[in-house]
């Protein structure tokens, strides 16, 4: 008895990170290639032909058609209530201002605009660490890190 088929032999063509529409979010990916061969008891023989290329999402295996690759991730626009609520309670419970501002810059926003959501959230008036600097909202007694009494800044 002869056994024969097709067998298909993939290769990676390149590899990089793109946006996983199953996973969503940044991944690794591997764009692979492959052919079909003929192949005489399991053994792959000569090729038949090329088969289309893919991306692989290395994180949940899922495959994607190379035109994934063109799309450009939009970042959603912040919900500003929100922001705002959250940066209010995390000012009014002791959370630096400093601190505060590194986290939404980090988070994308221009230093100005962060500096901006701050003053909205808690108002100009400040108190300061005379210790380490930290400034905090006005209600805030303690130094979040050195446990100092603040001063009116």
């Amino acid at each position: 008895m002869i056994i024969f088929g097709a067998k298909p032999k993939y290769k990676t063509i390149s590899s990089g990170e793109f946006f996983c529409p199953s996973c969503q979010k940044t991944r690794r990916y591997e764009r692979k290639g492959g052919k079909n061969y003929f192949s005489l008891y399991f053994i792959p023989v000569f090729p038949m032909g090329d088969l289309d290329e893919f991306i692989e999402c290395q994180t949940c295996g899922r495959s994607y058609h190379p035109d994934v690759l063109k799309q450009k991730l939009s970042k959603p626009a912040p919900d500003v209530a929100r922001l705002l609520n959250m940066v209010r309670t995390r000012l009014e419970n002791g959370y630096p201002v400093e601190y505060m501002v590194r986290d939404l810059t980090d988070d994308g926003l221009d230093r100005d605009i962060a500096l901006n959501v701050v003053e909205m959230a808690i108002g100009s008036e400040r108190k300061i660490c005379p210790k380490c600097d930290l400034t905090y909202a006005s209600s805030i007694l303690a130094c979040a890190d050195c446990d100092q009494t603040l001063r009116v800044k």
